[in-house]
């Protein structure tokens, strides 16, 4: 008996050094398997509060001068329905077509980016390069990343994770909480694991592979180029310049690192505030982001895959997301192509749970779809990636 309490008392006190050496990587481990609301809002902790002004307010269609056929709107509620949707938001030449939510939604509801908030990485390195604080997206990550300097991950450059062609290695997923692959996206040290990175056995520039390191990687060096935390980044470089309203960026601990790869929450209306910004080649609310030049340098197809610019997803060139990990029947949300853009010059954000902001340059309209984005399988097989899209700019009433 009093061997047996010892041991239930020295394997207490192991447990609890355990946990305490890393209380947040046990926290997100338990809730990974109990994460996921269809109905409600996904609320990641710990985080940081952004706030804008809520200045930037777009005008409403009547029923007559709408310019997206009713036809049209109601066969796009039905699938944003079908797909368990929480929003979706169609804008027209600046002004907001249709806004629609599920009943079990409201407005100033936050959703979870997921992996949309990458693009917003895309963004700021080209802010960061206008504002002088990075030269050129060729510089390597090493003049940031100081415990890579004198290695070979230090070479990386900035160009190459933004186009997903590191040259890093992959993070295969597990449930063991010991792992790397589940301690850079839930331990509160997160920047340990993601500098223990390895590299692939390819060479960076020489083929496309998506990998949520490249954003993380991202977000580090917009801090230490800024010497910012990246919560004031966002807030002073986007979202009280756009007229924003509020988001939440998820850390690693309690004024920890920021997650860059997901994990940003935020109301619909933010998502059409950020389309009409990309919309406007970096313009919103009469404030300039980001140079034109810069937005369009984002949307140019890159060497190692043609469907992918700077942290976007791009339209042209179909299939055009036929490729492993997002393709038909692939990725954790399944997600199919059945048929090409209506309009080539379509490319949008994309984040798990199929959230998105989609922008046709060519027919000046924006799409915003969201949804639930956490749990194990946030949205049911068969989401056809260009439906909404196509559905709007195959219901655009042309008007002489």
């Amino acid at each position: 008996m009093r061997k047996t309490l010892l041991f239930g008392v020295a394997l207490l006190l192991v447990i609890t050094a355990v946990y305490w050496q890393d209380p947040w990587l046990w926290r997100n481990y338990v809730r990974f398997f109990s994460s996921g609301d269809p109905t409600g809002v996904e609320v990641l902790v710990p985080d940081e509060e952004i706030r804008g002004d809520s200045s930037y307010v777009l005008p409403v269609a009547t029923d007559s001068n709408r310019t997206v056929s009713a036809e049209a709107l109601a066969a796009m509620h039905a699938y944003a329905a079908e797909f368990g949707s929480h929003a979706l938001i169609t804008v027209h030449n600046g002004v907001i077509q249709d806004e629609w939510y599920a009943d079990h939604w409201q407005a100033d509801w936050l959703t979870q980016s997921q992996s949309m908030h990458k693009s917003l990485m895309g963004l700021f390195v080209g802010v960061a390069i206008e504002d002088g604080v990075i030269a050129s997206v060729d510089e390597p990550v090493g003049k940031w990343i100081a415990e890579w300097a004198d290695e070979p991950r230090g070479a990386i450059t900035l160009r190459n994770l933004m186009v997903m062609s590191s040259g890093l290695g992959q993070y295969e997923f597990t449930l063991n909480p010991f792992s790397d692959g589940i301690q850079w996206l839930n331990s509160g040290r997160s920047i340990e694991p993601i500098l223990r990175t390895p590299l692939a056995d390819w060479e960076q520039g020489t083929k496309w592979d998506y990998n949520n390191i490249n954003s993380e990687l991202l977000g580090v060096v917009l801090e230490r180029a800024y010497g910012k935390r990246y919560a004031e980044i966002l807030r002073d470089k986007l979202w009280l310049p756009m007229g924003g309203e509020r988001a939440r960026v998820h850390t690693d601990s309690p004024g920890g690192r920021a997650f860059t790869s997901c994990c940003l929450a935020a109301p619909a209306m933010d998502w059409v505030r950020v389309g009409m910004m990309l919309l406007n080649r970096g313009v919103v609310n009469g404030n300039r982001i980001v140079s034109a030049d810069w937005i369009d340098e984002m949307t140019q197809p890159s060497p190692a895959g043609s469907h992918y610019g700077y942290q976007v997803w791009l339209g042209a060139g179909d299939p055009p997301l036929n490729v492993e990990g997002y393709g038909e029947g692939r990725g954790s949300s399944d997600a199919i192509v059945t048929e090409p853009f209506a309009a080539q010059d379509t490319w949008m954000t994309w984040g798990r749970g199929q959230q998105h902001v989609y922008i046709v340059p060519s027919e000046n309209l924006i799409v915003v779809r969201l949804g639930p984005a956490l749990g194990r399988q946030p949205i049911k097989p068969g989401y056809d990636v260009p439906r909404l899209i196509n559905l709007a700019v195959r219901g655009l009433q042309r008007r002489e």
